[in-house]
């Protein structure tokens, strides 16, 4: 019975998750707005908004993905042997590994070129 109690909790908190990907994704869609409008009317700072509103994005992703990354290692020792749970455990880690990379070129290349960034 506990372990029901615990996915339970589990799968509750994960639909806050879910919550928050629909915000982060509004916001993506007023961010790439944003650049729209820095394009046609040269607003500088719509686009230094949007920047702000992708690397918070960002940042959030990363959070939520260390997060299934903890879930997927306790997973995958709590069944050792499974190559399934290997698999979700490796596509993990390169989810995670990928946020980072597109944070550090929202954080630096973006930025340093003068170019816009939509992700």
């Amino acid at each position: 019975m506990n372990n029901q109690s615990e996915t339970i909790k589990r799968l509750t908190f994960e639909n806050y998750i879910w919550i928050i990907y629909i915000v982060i994704a509004i916001g993506n869609i007023f961010g790439d707005e944003l650049i729209k409008k820095s394009i046609t009317n040269h607003d500088e700072k719509s686009n230094n908004l949007a920047n702000h509103i992708f690397t918070i994005s960002l940042i959030i992703t990363i959070l939520i993905y260390f997060y299934f990354l903890e879930r997927n290692i306790y997973d995958y020792k709590k069944h050792k042997n499974s190559k399934a749970y290997q698999i979700r455990l490796f596509g993990s880690i390169l989810t995670f590994v990928g946020i980072i990379c597109f944070l550090y070129f929202q954080l630096n290349v973006s930025k340093e070129n003068d170019t816009v960034s939509s992700i």
